[in-house]
């Protein structure tokens, strides 16, 4: 993945993310990505993917435990002197998305007792392919989004101190790479949904990432980059539903439809909005940007945007 596709790629990121920053982004270290001038070889200078392995090398001196962990997913060389990492397999990896591909393929096969439905090989094969792709999903590819939603938890989430535990034990995030790779596969067809991809590949996705994570987000849901699901477990979000850039989604909330509908019938959820634990949001209605909807709130109608919805 290095190479002249992906350093444009990242070039454009770090214009973009530096854009951001300058308009009042906070103060906390957001391990951003910047790109330096290409090595004789070719390679791209990552600094999310450098910020990884640094701090992954700090972990490991203190809680010599997590080696076996950073080895699996190539941050780190087996140490013989740690009885965590002999035999481990190790082969490491050169970029912040075979990181991610790794993680998310580690976590599923761990899950699922070592009886995995799908195999791992397979999974990661396909997850890295999504990361390579140009589809874009509210505008962003996948590589961009996963990078902003991993500078979001850093950003919003205060129990969070680095970058390579947001990406390690985050499942809200790591439930959301799983759906950006499930919606590649499905290729929505239009505004109802449909698939025009591999229905059944992008099912299995979701499901999962339900049964690992207890988050069920449909593949042809549509959702930005830097949108957070802070503690994650039980949120749903229906097929034709839409979520904005830089949302903040708790726990327990539904995007969800009435039951009489049939079509476009989810929430239509703006920029910059925060959904308090619990929210049920139903029907076809829109959330405006920046808006704000207590916890356990129950939502049928609009919410026009920057009001604050209670009850």
């Amino acid at each position: 993945m290095t190479g002249g596709g992906l350093a444009g790629r990242l070039r454009r990121f770090v214009s973009r993310s530096s854009a951001d920053d300058d308009d009042g982004g906070s103060s906390k270290d957001t391990g951003s990505a910047s790109v330096d001038d290409e090595g004789p070889e070719g390679e791209v200078r990552d600094e999310m993917f450098a910020r990884l392995k640094r701090e992954a090398e700090e972990v490991v001196r203190r809680e010599p435990i997590l080696a076996m962990l950073l080895s699996r997913v190539g941050l780190i060389p087996p140490d013989p002197k740690h009885p965590q990492s002999p035999g481990c397999p190790y082969k490491p990896a050169r970029t912040f998305e075979e990181v991610i591909s790794r993680i998310v393929t580690h976590r599923l096969s761990t899950c699922s007792g070592g009886s995995s439905t799908i195999c791992p090989d397979y999974l990661y094969d396909h997850i890295l392919a999504a990361f390579m792709g140009n589809e874009l999903e509210c505008g962003h590819t996948m590589a961009m989004a996963v990078r902003e939603d991993a500078r979001a938890i850093i950003r919003r989430d205060p129990a969070c101190e680095t970058l390579l535990e947001a990406v390690l034990f985050m499942k809200g995030f790591l439930s959301l790479v799983l759906h950006r790779a499930a919606r590649r596969a499905w290729k929505p067809d239009g505004a109802g949904g449909g698939a025009s991809g591999s229905r059944f590949l992008a099912l299995l996705l979701q499901s999962q990432a339900s049964s690992a994570f207890g988050v069920d987000i449909h593949p042809a849901a549509s959702i930005g980059c830097g949108v957070m699901f802070d503690h994650a477990t039980g949120v749903v979000i229906g097929e034709t539903a839409t979520v904005g850039d830089n949302t903040t989604i708790l726990h327990g909330v539904t995007l969800g439809g009435t039951g009489k509908e049939n079509g476009d019938r989810h929430p239509k959820i703006g920029r910059d909005v925060l959904i308090g634990a619990g929210t049920k949001i139903l029907g076809n209605i829109t959330v405006g940007d920046r808006a704000k909807i207590g916890a356990l709130s129950v939502v049928l109608r609009p919410i026009p945007g920057g009001a604050t919805a209670v009850g």
